[in-house]
């Protein structure tokens, strides 16, 4: 990957889908041990909002996609991109640009 240039447009269509074909997903805890990796915090219960349709859910409920290359979070109510996690053997590339932000709770 080079960059912003290498994550498609807000308008991202990097699943073709239909109902009567659709790509099988699992919920966002899926992601908790990738995402652990990076963050080094548990984010399953953090607050996001998806910056495509402003819903505002638990990063748990997301849909998750794992067969990429790498990890595509989805918006549970508009299925807009709001994550993308690619892990090489020396780099983690990591796109948010979906989410408008995300609440994580400081455990006490």
């Amino acid at each position: 990957m080079n960059g912003a240039d290498d994550f498609a447009a807000p308008e991202d269509q990097d699943i073709a889908a239909s109902a009567h074909d659709p790509i099988p997903h699992v919920d966002g805890n899926a992601t908790a041990g990738a995402l652990s990796e990076v963050f080094r915090i548990d984010i399953i219960a953090a607050l996001g909002r998806c910056r495509h349709c402003g819903s505002v859910r638990a990063f748990g409920e997301a849909m998750v996609f794992t067969d990429a290359p790498g990890i595509v979070v989805r918006c549970r109510d508009c299925q807009g991109v709001l994550l993308r996690l690619v892990e090489t053997p020396t780099h983690y590339w990591l796109d948010l640009s979906g989410l408008s932000y995300l609440e994580i709770d400081r455990e006490e």
